[in-house]
């Protein structure tokens, strides 16, 4: 399956507009944290609907009546200058899978045959591809693999 949301906020940041900054990795980790946190415990401890309450099912149904449409709206907007913010910091699955992804054994890695040239890192929308990176918010788009110079130095494998 496909997250109509994620794929709503990819198309929209291919919009030409000028990008947020990349660089604030560990901003957007505590954000997702206090989201999350904040998420889970409205949840349990008022049985809020997350998903009713996010705008996301309003959104998709266009339920223009409803606030949680316009919130749901202005985070796909926001999408447009940077880099998926509902699935970087509101969506729970998304904070899930940002910790499981750091131990993924499948990720991007550089090869022998990288240059160092630099190109990925300026093209990677979540800041993830420099060395040593553990990749928790690589979203696989290949905008690294498009850019890179060299053929194979970029590989999606095991190890």
């Amino acid at each position: 399956h496909i997250c109509p949301a994620g794929t709503l906020q990819e198309l929209l940041y291919l919009v030409p507009a000028k990008k947020a900054g990349r660089r604030w990795k560990n901003t957007t980790m505590a954000v997702r944290l206090g989201a999350f946190v904040i998420l889970i415990a409205a949840a349990l401890a008022f049985s809020i609907n997350l998903l009713k309450f996010i705008g996301l099912k309003d959104f998709f149904y266009l339920a223009v009546g409803s606030a949680s449409f316009f919130i749901f709206l202005a985070i796909v907007v926001f999408s447009v200058f940077m880099y998926r913010p509902f699935c970087r910091l509101i969506c729970p699955f998304g904070f899930l899978l940002s910790f499981v992804a750091g131990w993924s054994l499948f990720k991007f890695r550089r090869t022998d045959l990288c240059i160092q040239c630099g190109k990925c890192e300026k093209v990677c929308p979540t800041d993830e591809s420099k060395v040593g990176d553990r990749k928790m918010e690589c979203y696989m788009c290949g905008r690294c693999i498009e850019v890179c110079p060299v053929e194979g130095a970029l590989e999606y494998e095991r190890g």
